[in-house]
């Protein structure tokens, strides 16, 4: 389906029905990534996914869109009115953790727990650096991908994801409008936005889980941090897996996301409200 806002189409899909469940993506990667999990969770749950603004079927986008993190959350939020989901599970994985959690700060209807997987602080200067030498406005992505630097990096993002969803996520990449990946890891590198992610994890008052592979240097360091700023959560080591634990064992990731999202249900029976 496409939700049309004031600065594109936005594609997402639902599948299943029961208590929703909402997948916000990481940096220049489509919803293709949490297809395996929703496959096993719509079962019980309404699983909703959707591409970013410049990303996969989220295209075309006119010459005033803007790429923030702020304008990626209020996407989200539109998604969610649309298909009139509200206090919904959210999952972002990445940098689409930093997405979910500005969303539901701006708009706390939205969100009755939140589950960051892999999380990220941002994109580092010296990365960003790289990209602008190679990342002119009119520059396709397809032939950046061909550069070595951008080869390599995308190529290891994606190297422990199983296939067919390895070579989509790059055909992805591929075609991703460039404005979209430069100026969302342009924002990605402010450090006010991070120090706001921070905030939030540090104020939260509702049920959080953060889960990271256990191959994952960067995830796990970043996911103890922001452990040590929650008041209260879980944080959880899927044993075998890196930066794509959802990809990578997607039964035993659904199976954390079931338990954490029905132990959630239960402790709301038995209290007025979590938040």
């Amino acid at each position: 389906m496409i939700t049309q806002t004031s600065n594109g189409p936005i594609y997402y899909e639902t599948s299943g029905d029961g208590p929703p469940l909402v997948f916000v993506s990481g940096w220049a990667m489509s919803a293709e990534c949490w297809r395996p999990v929703t496959a096993l969770l719509r079962r019980k749950y309404r699983c909703l996914v959707y591409d970013a603004r410049g990303i996969g079927r989220s295209q075309p986008v006119p010459a005033h869109a803007r790429f923030d993190v702020e304008d990626q959350a209020e996407d989200l939020h539109s998604v969610l009115e649309a298909a009139r989901i509200y206090d919904a599970a959210i999952i972002g994985h990445e940098h689409g953790s930093m997405v979910a959690a500005i969303c539901s700060a701006r708009h706390p209807q939205d969100m009755s727990s939140l589950t960051l997987v892999s999380p990220r602080s941002g994109i580092s200067e010296d990365e960003l650096k790289r990209m602008s030498v190679t990342t002119p406005a009119s520059l396709a992505l397809r032939e950046l991908a061909s550069f070595p630097f951008i080869r390599n990096v995308i190529a290891w993002r994606f190297r422990r994801a199983p296939q067919p969803f390895r070579d989509r996520l790059f055909e992805d990449f591929a075609n991703l409008n460039p404005r979209a990946g430069f100026e969302m890891a342009r924002s990605l590198a402010n450090p006010e936005v991070a120090a706001m992610f921070e905030r939030f994890i540090e104020r939260a008052d509702f049920p959080a889980l953060l889960v990271c592979g256990e191959k994952d240097r960067k995830g796990i360091a970043r996911a103890r941090r922001l452990f040590s700023l929650l008041g209260a959560g879980k944080l959880a080591t899927v044993k075998g897996s890196g930066f794509l634990p959802m990809l990578e064992y997607p039964e035993q990731f659904a199976r954390l996301l079931d338990s954490f999202v029905s132990g959630c249900a239960r402790r709301a029976g038995n209290t007025l409200s979590l938040r």
